[in-house]
């Protein structure tokens, strides 16, 4: 089986809607074509606290996701949104909330739309999540990719990790039969085109913030060596290791594989969208 790959052409031009975000407590018609307001504090890298008429909104920002606290380039990304935000002149453009009651909207200044700046200038990742600016984001990502700016570099985190030969070399996010009854029938696979490489640490990730496999400490995985990481549980046994992720991890709609080294640089990262 080769490794698979998805240009950007080819993911925009069998670009179907992914699954829209949710609203689980209602629209909010004053925020539908958009509203100044003061920003009150910035939470993260994609998430504030604004006022509107005396009305405190926690908005995320939707379409991207900006590293966790405490992961690799989180506080870079809290930054450049700061920064973004300085000068007032914000909008907010969003009629649905998340599962946590957050407004799903773009922050938008007098010139540009600040949750795209932050994917361009490397500040966050583009998701899979439908929305009107969504081939614009995709773009966005690709270019900050092939500049390496922000956390696409590979010092972002410290350390280089252009040394590194583990590749993604497949991945099947669409388990046969209802995914929640097979878990492992979802799976990454990894290989190594390289010398013998310590993965203690690392990190295997899709693009929320939910999902973090860890390496545990003294994993190796040997020259030519392929292992397939499964989504479910079970005992290890090589090449089949087993995430025991509460539910399915792969959306089969579209999402990122990430693989992160120990000190939290992206070693390697691919793009898939529903045939």
């Amino acid at each position: 089986m080769p490794r698979l790959t998805y240009l950007l052409t080819a993911f925009l031009a069998a670009c179907t809607p992914a699954t829209a975000p949710s609203s689980t407590t209602g629209a909010s018609p004053l925020l539908t074509e958009g509203i100044p307001v003061t920003i009150d504090a910035v939470l993260d890298g994609d998430s504030v606290r604004v006022d509107h008429d005396g009305t405190a909104i926690e908005v995320r920002l939707l379409g991207i996701n900006a590293p966790e606290r405490g992961e690799c380039w989180a506080d870079e990304a809290r930054t450049a949104l700061s920064a973004a935000l300085e000068g007032g002149g914000i909008s907010v453009v969003g009629d649905e909330r998340d599962q946590y009651g957050r407004l799903l909207g773009y922050l938008r200044s007098q010139t540009s739309n600040i949750n795209r700046d932050l994917v361009a200038n490397g500040h966050a990742i583009a998701i899979a999540v439908d929305h009107e600016d969504l081939p614009d984001f995709l773009a966005a990502e690709e270019e900050a990719i092939s500049l390496e700016r922000g956390l696409w570099s590979p010092t972002a985190c410290g350390s280089s990790a252009d040394r590194f030969d583990i590749r993604i070399w497949a991945i099947e996010p669409d388990a046969p039969g209802r995914d929640d009854r097979n878990p492992n029938g979802e799976f990454v696979a990894l290989t190594n085109e390289g010398p013998d490489a310590d993965l203690t640490g690392w990190v295997l990730r899709d693009e929320s913030s939910a999902h973090r496999y860890r390496f545990p400490d003294g994993f190796v995985l040997a020259t030519g060596e392929i292992i397939i990481i499964r989504s479910g549980c079970g005992t290890d046994a090589r090449p089949d290791i087993y995430w025991c992720a509460e539910g399915t991890v792969w959306n089969n709609s579209g999402d990122t594989v990430l693989l992160l080294d120990h000190f939290g640089a992206v070693v390697d990262r691919v793009r898939y969208l529903e045939d």
